[in-house]
């Protein structure tokens, strides 16, 4: 067996190196991919759909909702239920849905027709949770319910949905 002596200076240099290359690779491979504003139009076109991360099988972690929507065929105002891009048209094979996930709790009212309940004030959608990300998902959800038009910035997750990194321009 061949043994290789290194002078202290010399190992102090590897060692450093190879703890700063620890610490810069993890973060490079959990960086988001760049997002692109994804507008859209809420409608009966829409649907939304919430569930619960359950990591351990005991305790609730955060929660996700997905939107589906139709793809606007231009870019332009999108019509009811549509989603389009600012700078062109859908690809054939893109998502039409996105995703946000977070520790935000929302609760609908839905009567046995499947009606959401209404009150003098709207939609009885009630999002519980800290700071921005409860106002995120309550102005997706009120774009939807109410045909209002909201943007949302996504990136491609592997042509299965879009993954929302921000709520707004």
């Amino acid at each position: 067996m061949q043994v290789f002596y290194f002078p202290e200076t010399t190992m102090k240099k590897l060692i450093s190196l190879a703890l700063g290359l620890s610490m810069i690779i993890p973060l490079s491979a959990q960086a988001e991919p760049p997002s692109y504003p994804l507008i859209c139009r809420g409608g009966s076109g829409m649907r939304i759909a919430t569930a619960h991360d359950v990591p351990d099988g005991i305790r609730t972690g955060n929660n996700s909702m997905t939107v589906y929507f139709r793809a606007g065929r231009i870019a332009a105002n999108p019509r009811p239920g549509e989603c389009v891009w600012r700078d062109r048209a859908f690809r054939p094979g893109e998502p039409e849905n996105f995703w946000i996930k977070g520790p935000v709790e929302f609760s609908f009212q839905v009567y046995g027709d499947g009606r959401v309940a209404r009150d003098g004030s709207g939609w009885r959608l009630t999002p519980e949770g800290s700071g921005s990300q409860a106002q995120d998902w309550k102005q997706i959800v009120d774009g939807v319910m109410n045909g209002q038009v909201f943007t949302v910035q996504v990136y491609n997750e592997s042509g299965r949905t879009m993954v929302v990194t921000r709520v707004g321009s």
